[in-house]
């Protein structure tokens, strides 16, 4: 079945994550991807990377979690990865993580990520999209990019692909000062606005 058959089905769940986030400013914030990378890896987690350009969170993830058994997929192959194409992976997770790299990418194709996500991925394990924020003025935009995902639709996507417990979060760190400018002179305009000042959304969902 495409996913052009299964528009009511998208929908039915885009509804699903709006009913617990009704607005952007429903959603918490975090402040850097790899405080909730960490929160899922220990010593001995099996953790694929897809989409993983230049493994830039792999020395993060080695010094914090030196047993972890790290693979590595992306299709540009003057990159060194353990896989270029989803149907060559292989092997159980624990966790699955992909930043930027949905917006590359048609819902289709999407969708077919997260299900082989889902499939690799043992019982329980967990998966971990970044998606630039629609809410932000200029995030977006991109040559490269194809498909514009507000935080209802990316959640949707892993619902469809089986996932369940969907969390939502803004990522937004930034010095103490424009921080501390940005959430008490900035905020009601931003929420007049409903332009946000977080870049990127990051979405959980669990096996």
């Amino acid at each position: 079945m495409g996913f052009t058959d299964s528009w009511s089905e998208y929908y039915k769940y885009r509804l699903e994550i709006k009913r617990r986030y009704k607005t952007i400013w429903d959603i918490g914030i975090v402040k850097k991807e790899f405080s909730r990378l960490s929160r899922h890896i220990n010593n001995s987690s099996r953790v694929l990377e897809i989409g993983a350009s230049d493994r830039k969170f792999l020395p993060m993830i080695r010094k914090a979690f030196p047993g972890v058994k790290y693979s590595s997929m992306d299709v540009d192959r003057q990159t060194k990865q353990d896989f270029y194409t989803l149907e060559e992976i292989t092997g159980r997770y624990d966790f699955v993580y992909l930043f930027e790299v949905v917006e590359h990418l048609t819902l289709e194709e999407d969708l077919a990520v997260f299900k082989k996500s889902y499939q690799v991925l043992d019982d329980s394990g967990i998966i971990l999209a970044g998606t630039p924020n629609l809410f932000h003025p200029h995030r977006y935009w991109d040559s490269t990019h194809k498909t514009p995902l507000r935080y209802d639709e990316l959640g949707a996507l892993m619902m469809m692909a089986g996932f369940r417990d969907i969390q939502v979060f803004r990522m937004y760190n930034d010095s103490f000062l424009r921080k501390v400018m940005r959430f008490t002179v900035g905020l009601p305009l931003h929420k007049f606005l409903d332009i946000d000042f977080a870049k990127t959304i990051l979405i959980e969902g669990r096996k």
